[in-house]
């Protein structure tokens, strides 16, 4: 029996390591080839090679070989996708220079790292220091045959689904058949076959009852192929976008969201709020990101608002057994699996740096680290393991109590801008990579000294979730300021989608805002805010100009870009000490006739936009229903009949003495 049918029996998959130079390597594969191959990254013409931007392409497909050029670049995003493409009995051959030589290789996929190749030199080798570190005597590795033992049944016409798949279809069933109000929430790594339950289950329900309206929603369309693929493309099962479903409400009997980590809170709390049978699918581990600390969060939603819902965990992997040890591989080279133990404060927080090479050379230490940031952030990918292990101008912090990591910063440093290039940024006739804060502040904001400046722009920030809210962040913020103030620097800045939980926490701790992105972020929903803490008093006055430019040109995004932005999200952003001129006595004039006689709305739009802007530093005290109300009708300028529904208003006559109540009582 060859080494594939053992391997194809036990369900299990190799790695084949080829080291050498790339002709060499290349050559020495053809001796491994064999069934459906997939290759990534230079290779002969006849095996269809596919650079690694392309390797999505070959998501939900299966190879039996998988050839994975390093010399093309090692792409971690890629290397783990591909990686679950590959069935029982596959080989994943990887090609690379030989150990040693590795990490001194001209990587092009460093090329992401860095705004000018110029600065290539400069990055770190880390990343690849450790993959050649892990690999040698891992039993992914060992092409001896495997030991025999219980024969492996793959999924086929006798085995049509795994026990979880059974266990999550029935799930799905209860959730229809049972109470309302109880959500179901399906948790898997990638490859357990969780969208492909989700379909079964589907058609499954509607085989039994064909009256059923069943919905599907997901980030994209192409996301739930695989659910529609094992649902039989059922004419009865509709896809929704989920803004489409809250903007234009269904009557389903069942929601089904796939892909849940990938959309918006906002959303996700809005379609529990609307239907009341409903399962959220995620994942935990994958190429494209971590569901984990989405899920850490949308818990607390979920015991808040619907305390009798439901998990329901998918082990079960789908393409190999549990017996496979190139998975396990794949989980440590790309640090899937890193989770940051419970902390606990034995002694006062301190802060330190320390550098990607110390980080790289100690594995407990970057698995808590880099388990700590992906617990944070649900978009955390493969790749940014890279990147914090090579980026250079990337200085890493740490916040510990004895030996408990307790928080982690990342910081990039950007800028100054030489005075030409930044002049053409400015202008709009450049627009070169990375430096995002002096480029943004260029070319959007239009500040024409931004470029003269130097901003520590904090990337990532994160404290253990067991010890949020005891001022922990700050702490780690201040050491921040302190020591970026010692190296020169200017401000520490950040940018971020402007989510209402993050807000309060920069402003708090001194951060002003002073440019809003026009476009909403794809997975957060949420428009981009950038905002900035001067680190001295020299480019303070500097700052409140900018505040006031920022506020001034506000109100006309407002009416354009901006008018879909959350007025709750927008009062958080608003300067609170900015000098804008007074009203003309013919305006308080407009505002008094407004408030408290019977003069229309629309005359008086101008002077209460104006009146609006000299408040703005307030806004985000003022009670909710006054700052929508306020914020929509003056600055948005939001449909009436759309105002009248969210505050459940007996249309515009209502909605205007609401209105002319609120500046009545604030003008007092």
């Amino acid at each position: 029996m060859t080494l594939r049918q053992q391997l194809r029996q036990s369900g299990e998959r190799r790695l084949v390591w080829l080291e050498g130079d790339e002709p060499e390597c290349i050559a020495r594969t053809e001796s491994w080839l064999w069934g459906e191959i997939f290759w990534l990254g230079e290779g002969p013409a006849c095996h269809g090679p596919l650079p690694a931007a392309k390797a999505l392409r070959r998501l939900g497909q299966e190879c039996d070989t998988l050839v994975f050029n390093a010399f093309s670049g090692f792409h971690p995003d890629a290397f783990g996708a591909l990686a679950g493409t590959l069935r029982a009995g596959g080989l994943l051959i990887l090609l690379s220079p030989p150990r040693e030589r590795w990490p001194a290789f001209a990587d092009p996929d460093r090329l992401r790292l860095v705004a000018d190749p110029i600065d290539l030199p400069r990055c770190g080798r880390g990343f690849v220091q450790r993959l050649a570190a892990l690999l040698p005597g891992d039993p992914a590795l060992d092409l001896q045959p495997a030991p025999a033992g219980d024969p492996w049944l793959p999924l086929g016409d006798q085995h049509r689904y795994t026990a979880d798949q059974a266990a999550a279809i029935a799930a799905i069933r209860q959730v229809l058949r049972g109470h309302r109000k109880r959500p179901l929430v399906l948790s898997a790594d990638r490859g357990r076959g969780k969208s492909s339950a989700l379909g079964l289950a589907a058609r499954a329900l509607l085989d039994e009852d064909p009256s059923l309206r069943i919905g599907v929603t997901a980030p994209a369309r192409a996301t739930v192929d695989p659910l529609f693929a094992h649902a039989e493309a059922d004419p009865r099962l509709s896809f929704f976008s989920p803004d489409h479903l809250l903007d234009e409400p269904r009557e389903l009997d069942l929601l089904l969201v796939d892909e849940a980590a990938a959309i918006p809170a906002a959303l996700l709390e809005g379609l529990l709020g609307h239907y009341h049978r409903i399962v959220f699918a995620t994942t935990e581990h994958g190429y494209e990101g971590t569901g984990r600390g989405f899920h850490l969060r949308f818990k607390r939603t979920l015991e808040r608002r619907t305390p009798g819902w439901r998990e329901l965990h998918m082990d079960d992997p789908v393409r190999w057994s549990r017996r496979d040890p190139l998975e396990p591989l794949v989980h440590r080279l790309l640090a899937l699996d890193a989770t940051p133990a419970e902390p606990t404060l034995s002694t006062a927080p301190a802060w330190r740096r320390i550098s990607a090479t110390a980080l790289a050379g100690d594995e407990p230490l970057l698995n808590q680290v880099f388990g700590l940031l992906v617990l944070a952030h649900y978009q955390t990918k493969p790749s940014d393991l890279r990147t914090l292990l090579e980026a250079p101008d990337l200085d890493i912090h740490l916040l510990e109590s004895g030996s408990s990591l307790l928080g982690v910063a990342l910081v990039a440093h950007e800028g100054p801008i030489e005075g030409e290039l930044a002049q053409a940024i400015w202008a709009g006739r450049r627009r070169p990579r990375g430096q995002l804060l002096p480029q943004s502040l260029l070319a959007h904001a239009g500040f024409r000294s931004a470029g003269e400046r130097r901003y520590a722009r904090i990337m990532r920030i994160a404290i253990h979730p067991v010890l949020h809210r005891r001022g922990l962040g700050h702490t780690l913020l201040g050491a921040l300021r302190a020591h970026y103030h010692a190296e020169g620097f200017d401000y520490l800045g950040t940018a971020f989608s402007a989510g209402e939980d993050l807000l309060p926490f920069w402003r708090a701790a001194g951060f002003s805002t002073v440019r809003i992105g026009l476009q909403r972020d794809a997975a957060s929903g949420s428009h981009a805010v950038l905002m900035l803490n001067p680190l001295w008093e020299g480019v303070a006055t500097e700052l409140n100009e900018w505040q006031r430019r920022f506020l001034l040109t506000l109100p006309a995004q407002l009416a354009g870009e901006l008018r879909a932005m959350a007025p709750s999200q927008l009062a958080w952003c608003l300067p609170e000490h900015v000098n804008v001129p007074a009203l003309e006595p013919w305006e308080c004039d407009e505002l008094t006739c407004f408030a408290h006689h019977h003069k229309p709305f629309e005359l008086c739009q101008e002077a209460l936009q104006r009146w609006l802007l000299i408040h703005a530093g307030e806004l985000h005290r003022w009670p909710p229903e006054q700052q929508a109300l306020l914020i929509g009708a003056i600055w948005q300028y939001t449909p009436w009949e759309t105002l009248a529904r969210r505050h459940r208003l007996a249309g515009k006559p209502a909605l205007l003495t609401r209105l002319r109540q609120i500046i009545a009582m604030r003008l007092a």
